[in-house]
C-alpha cells in the first residue's frame, strides 16, 4: 500500500517513452518503491538534487529519474527521467551552483524569467522567412526508431530541415501525436517549462507500461487541497460548484462521480446510475476517458472496458433529442436560416405588406423596432428557455438582462408573433432546440419516459436555459442527487437566470460552493482577462477575482497597419510561442468575431507561411496540425496553450447592431465584451489580440500597460 500519492508532469512522459523496456520496467519498480518513501537518502540511490529545497533523483545505472516532493500533503511528483549526461544540464539555472543556492521547485520558477525583455524581443514585427531555424538535430531513420516512430512516417519527417517544415507537416502525411513525440525527442523540457506544466495523477506505476505503449491515452488532472473538499461536500444535494475560467470545476464533477460511486458500492454493493451531461460535444470523448481511467480500480475496469451502462456520459443536446423520439413525434432540427424564414412569415401573416401604415394595427408599431436577430434570442432564452406555454406564462415571465423593457401590449405582441412562427416551423415539421427540449420535458414529467438516474452531474450549466436545466433535474430520481458546476461570469447568469425558474424543489442557496483558483491561464492571463470585465454592470466578482498556480508572460496588444501587417505578426508569434512551449501549431488558435473575417485571415495566414485552416463550430478538429482560425463561439468551454484574437476592431469585436433602443444596445455591448472575455481566458500560456490601428475595438480603451504589453 503506498502511502504518498504520486502525480506526473507531460515531461516525464515524453521522457519515459523514450526508453527502452527494460529502463520503462526499471522506472515503474522506482516509482513503486518511491511511493514507499521518496526523501530518505539510500546510498547512492537517492540523493537530493543540488540547487534545489525540493528536487530529488534515483539513480537508474546511466540514467536518473529526477522528481519533486511536498511532505506536508506525501506528494510525488515526477518532472524528468533520462541520461545522467543531459538530465541535469536541463535543471540548472542561473547560479544553481552557488554555495547557498536552494530553490524551491514549482510555478514560481517560472517567476525568475525577464519575460518582458524576453517577449518584446521576439514579438516585434519582422518577416516569417527570417526566422527559419534548424532542426537541433538531424531526424535519422535510426534516430526515429529510437523514438518509436513508425517507418511509414519516416519518409516525410527526414524531408524537414526547419523546425519551420516539422510544424507545418500536415495530418495525412504525420498524425499530431506522432509529430509531439518527434518535438519532445527534440526538445526535451527544461526546469522553468516543466515548473508550467500541469499535475497529472498516477493512479498505478503500471499505468506508464499503458501510456507507452498506447493503450491508455490521457492522465486525469491531479486535485489539490483547495479542490478536494469539493468532491464529498454535500453529497446529498443539489449542490452548485462555480468558479472562473480553468478553476477546475468539470475536474471536480469528474472526481465527484468517483466518490459517488464509491460510496453506493461500500453502502450497497451496486452501482448507482449517473448520468453526466455537458453543452460542449467537445468535452464528451475526453470526459469519458478519464472517467474510465478514474473508475477502473474501482470497477476492476480491464483496459479497453467502456463505462458500464449504468453510468452515461453525453450532451445534453443528444439527451433531449433521445427523449423527444421517444415521444413517437417526428421532427428535424429546424437551422438559423429556417428559423429566420419562419420569423419572415410569421411577420407577413401578422401584418400583411399591402396594409398601408394606417391601417397596421398597434400590434404591429410595437414589433417594428425590434429586429429579427433579438426577436429570435427572445423566443430561446425567455420563452422556450424559461418554458413558457401560454401567454400568461410569457407575460409572467422574468426578463432581466434582455436591455430592453417590455411593457405587457409588447409582450402580448410578441407571444402572438411567437405562436405564428412556432406554427410555422411545425408546419414543416421543424423544431427549435428549445421547443425539442419542451418536448423532452414534456415527455419525462408525463410519464412518457420512465428511466431516471440516482445522480445528475450537469457540467458547465451556464451554457443551458432554465428549462433545459429542469430537464436535468426532472431526470434525477430526487434533487438530492443533483450536482452542477457553471460560470458565473458567462452566458447563463448574465441572461437574468435565477434556481426558482427551473423548479422549487431546486434550492442551492447554503449548498453552493466557489473556486477560485485558476489552474489553466498564468497570473498574467487572468488578471489582464479581468480587467476586460471591470466596466461590466454585471459582473460576478467572486469568479473575476481569482488566484493563480502558473505565472509566465504577459498578453501583448499588437496595433496593425493593416490587415497584411497583422497577418505577419500573427504568424511570426506562434511560431514563436510554439518553440518556446515546444509544441506543434495546432497548441495554437486564431479567434476571430464571424467567418467573413475568419476565412481570408486563414488564407494570409497560410500566405505568410503558417498553414491555417478556417473552421467553423460543426468543422472544428482539435486534432488537425494546423493552424485553427476559429469564431470566439466556436472555442467556447475549450483551451490552448497559445491564442490569438485577431481583428479585435470597432464593427466587429463589438460588432455593428441595428438596436438604437439605449438599454438594448447596453445589454448588446454586455453580451460581446463577455464574448471577448470568455476569447481571452481560453489562453493557457500566451494571448495575443491585434487590431488595425485604424479601426480599434472601443473594448481596447479599458485595458492598461499594468496588464498588457503594446510594442
Amino acid at each position: 500500500m503506498n502511502t504518498w500519492q504520486t502525480v506526473q508532469k507531460s515531461a516525464y512522459l515524453s521522457d519515459f517513452v523514450e526508453l527502452n523496456k527494460n529502463l520503462q520496467q526499471a522506472v515503474v519498480k522506482a516509482v513503486a518503491e518511491l511511493e514507499q518513501d521518496p526523501v530518505t537518502p539510500r546510498g547512492d540511490t537517492i540523493k537530493k538534487l543540488k540547487g534545489y529545497e525540493n528536487v530529488w533523483r534515483y539513480r537508474l545505472g546511466a540514467f536518473r529519474l529526477i522528481y519533486a516532493v511536498a511532505p506536508e500533503v506525501h506528494l510525488l511528483r515526477l518532472l524528468a527521467v533520462g541520461p545522467r549526461s543531459s538530465i541535469y544540464q536541463r535543471f540548472n539555472y542561473a547560479g544553481w551552483d552557488a554555495p547557498d543556492a536552494a530553490v524551491e521547485f514549482g510555478p514560481e520558477l517560472v517567476g525568475q524569467i525577464d519575460w518582458e525583455e524576453k517577449y518584446l524581443e521576439w514579438s516585434r514585427p519582422q518577416a516569417a522567412a527570417q526566422i527559419k531555424l534548424e532542426l537541433p538535430r538531424k531526424l535519422t531513420p535510426s534516430l526515429l526508431t529510437k523514438w518509436q516512430i513508425d517507418p511509414q512516417y519516416h519518409p516525410a519527417l527526414m524531408r524537414c530541415l526547419y523546425e519551420d517544415d516539422l510544424l507545418s507537416l500536415p495530418e495525412d502525411a504525420v498524425p499530431p501525436e506522432v509529430l509531439g513525440r518527434v518535438m519532445d525527442g527534440l526538445y526535451p523540457a527544461t526546469a522553468v517549462q516543466i515548473a508550467s506544466q500541469p499535475d497529472h495523477l498516477l493512479l498505478d506505476p503500471e499505468d506508464l507500461l499503458r501510456y507507452a505503449d498506447g493503450t491508455l491515452t490521457s492522465f486525469l488532472l491531479h486535485l489539490d487541497e483547495q479542490q478536494k473538499p469539493f468532491v464529498d461536500w454535500a453529497l446529498t444535494g443539489p449542490t452548485l460548484v462555480k468558479g472562473g475560467p480553468g478553476s477546475g470545476k468539470s475536474t471536480v464533477a469528474l472526481y465527484r462521480i468517483r466518490t459517488l460511486v464509491e460510496r453506493a458500492l461500500a453502502e450497497t454493493g451496486e452501482i448507482p446510475t449517473i448520468l453526466f451531461t455537458t453543452y460542449t460535444k467537445a468535452l464528451i470523448n475526453v470526459s469519458q476517458s478519464l472517467l474510465r481511467q478514474l473508475l477502473r480500480d474501482v470497477l476492476q475496469l480491464r483496459s479497453g472496458d467502456p463505462l458500464p451502462k449504468q453510468i452515461r456520459v453525453t450532451t445534453l443536446h443528444k439527451t433531449a433529442s433521445w427523449i423527444a423520439r421517444h415521444s413517437g413525434r417526428p421532427f428535424d432540427i429546424a437551422g438559423d436560416d429556417q428559423k429566420q424564414a419562419a420569423l419572415a412569415a410569421a411577420r407577413q401573416y401578422l401584418f400583411p405588406r399591402e396594409l398601408g401604415e394606417k391601417e397596421k394595427d398597434e400590434m404591429s408599431r410595437l414589433l417594428v423596432s425590434l429586429r429579427d436577430e433579438y426577436l429570435l434570442e427572445e423566443f430561446e432564452w425567455v420563452i422556450e428557455g424559461q418554458n413558457c406555454r401560454t401567454e400568461a406564462d410569457y407575460l409572467a415571465a422574468s426578463r432581466v438582462g434582455r436591455g430592453r423593457p417590455f411593457t405587457r401590449k409588447t409582450r402580448t405582441a410578441v407571444w402572438r408573433l411567437y405562436d405564428s412562427y412556432r406554427q410555422e416551423l411545425a408546419g414543416k415539421g421543424l423544431l427549435t432546440w428549445g421547443q425539442m427540449t419542451q418536448l423532452a420535458l414534456d415527455e419525462v414529467v408525463n410519464g412518457g419516459f420512465g428511466r431516471r438516474w440516482q445522480y445528475v452531474v450537469v457540467d458547465e450549466a451556464q451554457d443551458l436555459t432554465p428549462t433545459a436545466v429542469r430537464l436535468c433535474l426532472e431526470l434525477c430520481e430526487q434533487p438530492q442527487g443533483f450536482f452542477l458546476t457553471a460560470d458565473a461570469n458567462q452566458s447563463l447568469y448574465n441572461r437574468g437566470f435565477r434556481w426558482k425558474q427551473v423548479h422549487d424543489s431546486l434550492q442551492v442557496r447554503g449548498r453552493s460552493r466557489l473556486l477560485k483558483r485558476n489552474y489553466r491561464s498564468t497570473r498574467e492571463i487572468t488578471l489582464a482577462a479581468a480587467q476586460i470585465m471591470q466596466a461590466a454592470p454585471e459582473q460576478d466578482e467572486t469568479t473575476i477575482v481569482q488566484t493563480t498556480i502558473h505565472t509566465g508572460a504577459p498578453p501583448i496588444i499588437y496595433a496593425a497597419a493593416g490587415s497584411e501587417d497583422q497577418a505577419c505578426w500573427i504568424a511570426q508569434n506562434v511560431f514563436q510561442a510554439a518553440r518556446e512551449l515546444r509544441l506543434p501549431l495546432n497548441a495554437a488558435v486564431v479567434l476571430v468575431s464571424s467567418s467573413s473575417v475568419g476565412e481570408p485571415l486563414a488564407l494570409a495566414l497560410t500566405e505568410q507561411g503558417l498553414p491555417a485552416r478556417f473552421m467553423s463550430s460543426s468543422q472544428f478538429n482539435l486534432n488537425d496540425p494546423m493552424l485553427k482560425v476559429t469564431t470566439l463561439y466556436a472555442a467556447k468551454g475549450l483551451e490552448f496553450p497559445i491564442v490569438v484574437l485577431g481583428h479585435v476592431e470597432a464593427g466587429r469585436l463589438p460588432r455593428e447592431t441595428s438596436a438604437t433602443d439605449s438599454e438594448e444596445v447596453t445589454a448588446f455591448l454586455q453580451n460581446q465584451r463577455h464574448l471577448f472575455y470568455v476569447g481571452c481566458t481560453r489562453a493557457m500560456r500566451y494571448l495575443f489580440v491585434t487590431y488595425d490601428r485604424q479601426l480599434p475595438s472601443p473594448f481596447l480603451a479599458d485595458l492598461t500597460d499594468e496588464f498588457w504589453l503594446r510594442p
